[in-house]
């Protein structure tokens, strides 16, 4: 698949750009400041202005850190994509005009949002647990580096002890998580093509026919009872 070539390759240059650039500044978080992201952005998306590059790199800072990681960007990256979904399935009017694929649109933060954290109605069970497991080890990953930050920056010997096991954590090759966060999230896409309102006329229908079946029960148990006394 075209595509996902396409985000192995952009995560790959992504990580690149970060072990050339970002490690200058000494965070070892795997993101960009926004300076950093907006230049990421010019070299490989559509041109935009300086002013269009740093407003919308604030749109898709989620936690407001001023660091830009990479499932970050890839809502900018595919921010037109992104805002075209959130109103398919809102079933709202789309404002937008997104002709230019996105390029200079802004205040759209919480509809990339939105969107992004948004399980499908009728999402496959196993599927929703994969996910909820997948984000709380990377959640688990990323407090653990900032907690071993943290007792680095205080120095001495537990100091230097983690700054060393921050330094190896850095360093462990990240591309299989990658793949995974990406394909979990096709997945999801995938799954929200049989879910959303479609999950819920089902829903309806089997609601229905249960209660159908229930009436006709009961209709033949009156029937055989009137039959008693006849």
């Amino acid at each position: 698949d075209s595509n996902w070539k396409d985000l192995i390759e952009l995560s790959k240059t992504f990580n690149k750009y970060v072990r050339e650039y970002a490690s200058e500044d000494g965070h070892t978080d795997s993101a960009l400041d926004p300076s950093q992201a907006a230049d990421f952005l010019q070299k490989n998306g559509k041109t935009r202005t300086a002013m269009q590059r740093r407003t919308e790199v604030r749109d898709i800072d989620i936690d407001n850190n001023d660091r830009i990681t990479f499932i970050e960007y890839l809502l900018l990256h595919y921010k037109a994509m992104i805002i075209t979904e959130y109103y398919k399935r809102t079933g709202e009017s789309n404002p937008y005009d997104l002709s230019q694929d996105g390029v200079g649109i802004t205040g759209v933060g919480n509809i990339l949002l939105d969107e992004l954290f948004t399980l499908p109605l009728g999402l496959d069970p196993a599927l929703e647990a994969a996910i909820e497991e997948f984000t709380a080890q990377k959640k688990a990953r990323e407090s653990q580096m900032k907690s071993l930050e943290e007792k680095a920056a205080k120095g001495g010997v537990r100091g230097l002890a983690a700054k060393n096991e921050l330094e190896q954590l850095v360093g462990q090759d990240t591309t299989d998580m990658n793949r995974l966060e990406l394909t979990l999230n096709a997945a999801k896409k995938k799954a929200a093509k049989k879910s959303g309102e479609q999950a819920v006329q089902e829903k309806k229908k089997a609601e229905e026919a249960q209660k159908k079946a229930a009436a006709e029960e009961s209709r033949s148990r009156l029937k055989a009872r009137a039959a008693m006394f006849q």
